[in-house]
Parts: C-alpha cells; sequence; structure tokens
C-alpha cells in the first residue's frame, strides 16, 4: 500500500482540518513520520487503520464504542478521508470515515459513517469497506 494524502479533521489532537500530501514523501521511495510526543504521530497511523480496518487498538477493541474518545474534545464533526494505492496496477481507493457528536450529551457521538470507494477512470465508484482489506492484502488480526 501507497499512501497518497491523507485529510483529518475533529481526530484526537487534530481539531483543524490538515491534510498530508504523502506523494511529496513517496516520490523519495522511503520516508518516516517523526515529530515531539504529543504531535499526532500516532494519530496518523490511527486515522489509517481506522479508514481501512473500521478498527484501532484504542478505540471500541473491547466493543464499547466510545467514538467519543476519538473525537477532538473542541470538535462536533469528525472526518477521515484517505486515498493509497496499491497492486501491480497501482489501483487507487479511498476511506471516508464521518461522524457527529450530540451537541446536548457530549459523551454520544452516532455510529460512524463509513464509506469506500475504488478510481475507475476518473470517477469514485462505492465498493464494499471490506474490499479495501483485500486490495492490501493484510487483515487486522
Amino acid at each position: 500500500m501507497i499512501p497518497i494524502k491523507l485529510t483529518i479533521e475533529g481526530l484526537y489532537s487534530y481539531q483543524k482540518r490538515q491534510t498530508i500530501d504523502f506523494r511529496k514523501l513517496t516520490d523519495a521511495g522511503l520516508f518516516g513520520i517523526f515529530g515531539t510526543v504529543g504531535s499526532g504521530k500516532s494519530s496518523i497511523l490511527e486515522a489509517i487503520t481506522y479508514a481501512i480496518y473500521g478498527k484501532t487498538d484504542k478505540l471500541n477493541i473491547s466493543g464499547d464504542n466510545r467514538y467519543y474518545n476519538m473525537m477532538n474534545l473542541k470538535s462536533d464533526e469528525l472526518l477521515i478521508d484517505f486515498i493509497f494505492e496499491t497492486g501491480k496496477d497501482s489501483n487507487s481507493y479511498r476511506a471516508i470515515v464521518k461522524g457527529k457528536r450530540n451537541r446536548k450529551r457530549f459523551e454520544e457521538v452516532k455510529t460512524l459513517d463509513h464509506t469506500a470507494y475504488r478510481k475507475m477512470g476518473n470517477e469514485w465508484i462505492p465498493v464494499e469497506i471490506s474490499e479495501l482489506e483485500k486490495a492490501i492484502g493484510l487483515n487486522y488480526v
């Protein structure tokens, strides 16, 4: 899998929308994610993992569905938009996760809306979420 672009908003320490264009990094053939403690390095990996698999080590592995822990405390909305390429033909896939917090009940975050797409020509065609895992060839376990 080659990451292309990640946009996150309202996720952990990312209150405002941030976009990482990985093409600038992957063109070099190898890159790392560096930063001080608490700067959001793990959040980037959590976003990618959640976008592809719908779960992470920090969130709802125990089945408690605490989406409010995933959202920035000052955010009412969550967005993860991840584009990547994989396979011999460099097929492009996109995973989008959206969520909203109930403004009156802070801890209430509805189940996150999770959609997946495959690029065909210039269009993003909806696919099953499970196709992302198959395209990458790795499962979460």
